[in-house]
């Protein structure tokens, strides 16, 4: 069921793929670890003990930090995966709001009003894993571009201004994420350049996104009353 909030709304990351991630980076991390101890031969492989070993030098053991890049991703992975799950998730969300979208990560932020956004439309993207294939939606935004060196002169060459994962902030379904996402956008920048979205504008959020949508509006502090002094 859609719910209504008031503008600006943030989507949050979804908090079950967020755990996925600590799992998956998790093991990483503890493989790294394991690894860099056998290598640095303080952990036996062969008989699954520890032990310091003996002085060889700083060469003999400096093989084991090559896994240290690894463990450093894991850990950053994990790092990453916590901040999304801040309680309003303040380092990474998606702000709609009405002059348009504010899309915030941990170093930096992007801001694209809606005046200048083209048309959003969903984009399918599969690439090949070990697994097989990975299928990932996105809803995304295009604009042309100049052509470049090379082309023809009757050839269209466009340029992509904005790229979403809905399934970060949806329901578990990437394809349905996209599209309800895609047209929800559409919708509220249709509106926006008419000129007819408030910026306190109560707006409706379509169900796949409920769960992970909250208000962003401020929180005003209690006004203090000036006591008054009555005079004889």
């Amino acid at each position: 069921m859609d719910q209504r909030l008031q503008l600006p709304i943030r989507l949050l990351p979804r908090r079950g793929h967020q755990v996925l991630q600590i799992a998956g980076f998790g093991f990483f991390l503890g493989f790294a670890i394991f690894w860099m101890a056998g290598a640095a031969g303080i952990l036996d492989m062969n008989e699954g003990t520890l032990h310091i070993p003996p002085p060889g030098g700083w060469a003999a053991n400096s093989f084991a930090l090559f896994g240290l890049p690894f463990a450093a991703g894991g850990l950053c992975g994990i790092a990453v995966a916590v901040l999304k799950m801040l309680p309003g998730s303040p380092c990474y969300h998606l702000e709609i709001n009405g002059e348009g979208l504010l899309i915030r990560s941990l170093f930096k932020q992007r801001r694209y009003a809606w005046r200048e956004l083209p048309a959003f439309e969903t984009l399918e993207q599969r690439r090949r894993t070990k697994s097989g294939t990975k299928t990932t939606w996105y809803t995304i935004a295009m604009e042309g571009a100049p052509l470049e060196p090379g082309m023809a002169a009757d050839a269209s060459h466009q340029r992509e201004v904005l790229r979403i994962d809905a399934d970060e902030y949806g329901a578990k379904n990437g394809e349905q994420d996209a599209a309800d996402l895609t047209a929800w956008l559409n919708r509220l920048r249709d509106v926006a350049i008419d000129k007819r979205l408030g910026p306190n504008e109560m707006v409706e959020v379509p169900a796949g996104f409920s769960a992970n949508a909250v208000s962003a509006q401020p929180r005003l502090g209690i006004a203090r009353r000036t006591p008054t002094i009555v005079r004889n």
